[in-house]
Parts: structure tokens; sequence; C-alpha cells
């Protein structure tokens, strides 16, 4: 059993092998310590803003100043929690609160210059991530411009009075058992931030493996794309089946990802199904070498990310599972959408689909996305096109598109079109249930009473563009177009 003395800020009746530390310190006291703190390879890169910057610095002028005058009698101000991994005697990891350590000590810098804690080489952090280099020379260029002489003049003594309260344990499950329930002052995680975190804790123990996918996942989350991927992409393809559909959230999110995926004896090895990806294995091996290697008998062969033989509904392994499984999605999405070989289909995406409302052309490419992942590159520009039949249908009969019309094109039909790619033999199969579905009367909707700069008038006058038809045709006849299209290609 663990006992803690919060008051003492010591370990009491501790287990040899497991000890967990609680206590306050103020941020002086925090960054005076003689023991080295770094940061693991596979913390997400810092991202505090200039919003947090200015609420940190309001923050402290309202409690450190009255009417412009430094406040001797002024309380400790709070700053929420800091969790450290003691890896050994004399090394930390920081696994939650490097945002707000970052952030004090860029301010602790611009106001003491060469006294301060990192010109003294009291603190060395080391960011792995290109993106916490540039943000981190933005707020030092914004702090140096925006701090006031009164902080300046008096930091040393807010330091004495700013505290965090500081965990300590040499269980790095135990650190993330808190990481995961720890709500603080910082960027609010997102799921993709906990997802991250918790399968590079299967990998531990091998750090060259933790350095390689971290980096790789920061890579491909700039702009936060990653969230766009996983919430409107990957939940919505694993999770939209039948009729009984709901919207992703952050729990869902994390417990499809995090707690259903599954653990394996031999977590080097990943389990593969058949898919039009692989025909010939039933595992692969990572090598952070050689890369990915599928081994059916004594046969070696190495692929890109893009055709890594998952398939997108899989069970999915932890760990090494987990990022190979990211990275060939996030691969997948940037062939489709921006591969110079997919011109014709990008060509109806950027002509077609983008005339369309927000929420269709988020659904045209999950259902790009899920139909690439059954059939590849077969007959996909034509695929473009009878999904723009079904989803131009619903634009030009609704004046307003809602978040709930993507649910009710899955859940109102005979089928679930995401079910249907997925068990169709042929391409042919899902064109077939496409035109069924497509209710081509309402197509014949008079626009005239639309306004011209009217969306659904807009996506009529690129469809006439883009079929080559003259001003007055009508749309009632778009499946005709479509099949002409198709045979002039």
């Amino acid at each position: 059993m663990i006992k803690i003395d919060v008051e003492s800020q010591k370990q009491v009746n501790v287990d040899e092998e497991l000890f967990l530390e609680v206590g306050t310190l103020s941020t002086s006291d925090f960054f005076e310590t003689d023991v080295s703190v770094k940061l693991p390879d596979y913390q997400r890169p810092y991202v505090w803003n200039e919003e947090k910057l200015k609420q940190l610095l309001k923050d402290v002028k309202d409690h450190f100043f009255y009417d412009g005058d430094y406040n001797e009698n002024a309380q400790h101000y709070y700053l929420g929690c800091v969790l450290l991994y003691k890896k050994n005697e004399i090394e930390f990891e920081i696994i939650d609160g490097q945002q707000r350590i970052t952030s004090l000590l860029i301010l602790d810098y611009v106001c003491n210059e060469t006294q301060s804690y990192l010109a003294q080489d009291k603190w060395n952090l080391e960011y792995s991530s290109m993106l916490s280099t540039t943000v981190i020379k933005h707020n030092l260029k914004y702090l140096t411009e925006n701090v006031s002489s009164g902080i300046k003049n008096h930091l040393k003594n807010i330091f004495s009075k700013l505290v965090f309260t500081v965990i300590k344990t040499n269980s790095e499950d135990e650190a993330f058992t808190f990481f995961d329930s720890q709500n603080s002052r910082g960027v609010s995680l997102s799921a993709v931030d906990f997802l991250k975190s918790y399968h590079l804790r299967e990998l531990k123990g091998n750090e060259d493996l933790q350095r390689r996918f971290a980096k790789q996942w920061d890579s491909n989350n700039k702009g936060q794309f990653l969230s766009e991927l996983f919430d409107f992409i990957l939940w919505r393809s694993r999770s939209w089946k039948g009729q009984n559909l709901s919207f992703e959230n952050k729990d869902a999110i994390l417990k499809d990802f995090q707690k259903k995926t599954i653990k394996e004896l031999n977590n080097d090895l990943i389990r593969l199904y058949p898919n039009v990806c692989n025909t010939l294995a039933n595992q692969l091996m990572y090598d952070s070498k050689l890369g990915v290697c599928l081994q059916p008998s004594v046969l070696n062969l190495q692929t890109t990310a893009s055709q890594y033989p998952f398939s997108i509904r899989q069970p999915i392994q932890k760990g090494i599972g987990f990022f190979l499984y990211t990275e060939k999605y996030f691969a997948v999405y940037n062939q489709l959408f921006n591969d110079k070989k997919f011109k014709s289909f990008i060509e109806v995406y950027n002509k077609l689909i983008t005339q369309n409302s927000y929420y269709l052309k988020i659904f045209f490419k999950l259902a790009s996305v899920v139909y690439y992942d059954k059939f590849k590159d077969q007959k996909l520009q034509e695929f473009a096109l009878w999904m723009d039949y079904l989803l131009g249908s619903y634009r030009i009969y609704q004046r307003t598109i809602v978040t709930q019309t993507v649910i009710k094109i899955l859940r109102d039909k005979s089928q679930n079109l995401l079910d249907v790619i997925e068990m169709s033999y042929r391409p042919d199969d899902v064109f077939d249930f496409i035109r069924l579905i497509t209710d081509k009367s309402h197509y014949n909707v008079d626009l005239a009473s639309d306004p011209d700069y009217g969306v659904r008038n807009n996506y009529k006058n690129a469809n006439l563009s883009f079929y080559q038809k003259e001003e007055n045709s009508e749309l009632i006849t778009k499946e005709k177009w479509v099949y002409e299209y198709i045979e002039k290609k």
C-alpha cells in the first residue's frame, strides 16, 4: 500500500519497487532542482499560442499587481499539476506540464536573460518536433514585445509564489494513469493526443521505435490533421454500420482506437486479415531499419505506407499495429486528394464536390477512402461521378444541408452505403446501389426563385460547366450526362 504525505513532500511507507510522491513546489524551487528533467520523444509538440500567453500574463498581472504596483502580500497562485516519471536516480521525464513549464522558461529568459535558468544551463529541454522549435521562437518574440516592466522587475518574487502540485512516480503506467485523467490548465488534450501517448506506451523499452513513430505522427498531424482523419474518416468508416448510427465524440474515438485495440503475445508481429492489399501474408514484422516486411513463410516484401496490408474495419493491434494503421490511411487520404496519378478523380472533387455542402464534402471523402480501401483505383473516377450524382440530389432538393443529412443517406435506405461498398465484389455493384438509392426526381426542382448566387444555383452551374451543357439544360437528365461522360472517357 502506498501512502502520500503532501505536507512534507516526502514519500512514506513506499514499496521497494514502486513509489508515488506528491508535493507542492514553487516555480523557483522546481526550476532549481538538481536532477535532470527531460521530455520523452513521444511527447506532443509545444503548442501554446499567443492567446494562452496573453492569458498567462493577464493572470499574473491581476493576481500580483494592484493599480500597477507589485503587491507584496499577494497569495500563492496555483498552476496545476506536473507529472514526472522517474527513469533512474537522477533523470525524470515530463509526462504532463510541458506547455506551462516551457512557457515559464521562455518568460524567465525574456525577463532575466543571462541570469535566467536557460542561460545558466540549469534547464536544457530538447524538443524533437520542428513545430516546437517554431512555436518557441514565435513565443519568445511575443513575450519580448509584451511583458510589462513590472513583471520583469518582480519575476523572482512572482516565481516564488507560482506553485505546482508535483507528482513523481517510478512507474510509467502509474504516471500515465494520472495523465489520462488530468485536466490541467494547459491546452486541452484531444483524442489523438491521448491515442499517441497510449500506443507509444506499448513500445516502452524500445526508444528507437518510440522516436520513429512519434516523429512520423507529429509530421502527419500538422494543422491537427489527424483529428480530422480519425473524426471524419476512420471512426465513421468503422462505426457507421447498419442503420444504428450516431456522431463521433472524444470518448467514442478513444473507445474504438484505444480500449478496443488488441494485444498479442508478440506485439512485434502484426496479424493481417485478407483484403485487396493482401492476398498473400498472414502477418507482418516492423523493422526500424528495413520498415514493413510481409512474412508468408520465407518471403519478405517491403512496401510503402499506402500499400500496407490493412483494411479499414479490421481489428487494430496496440502499439506498432496502431501506428502503421494510422500511417496507411494518412497516406491513402493524401494520395486520393493530392496525387497527380488520380487527376481525373480530383477533377470531379474540385469541380463538383467542392460546390456542395461542407457535410456532403466530408461524406464524399469518407466514402472515397472506404471505396479505395476495397477496390483501390478501379473505376475511381466513375465512383466519384456516381457519388456526386447521389449527393447532388440532396444539394438541389434541400435548401439547407445539416449534419443529420448524411445520417439520413445511410440510415433511411434499404442498406447502408458504406456496408455495401465493404461487401461488394465489383465496383459496378456499388454503382448500381448508388443509382438505386438516388431519387432522380430531386433534380426536378425549379431553382428560378433562388437568387443567382444561391448555393443550389452555384452547384447547378458547376454541373453545366463540367458536363458542357447548355445554360437552359435541366438537371433531371443528369444520370444520362454521367453515362455519356463515362463513355467518352
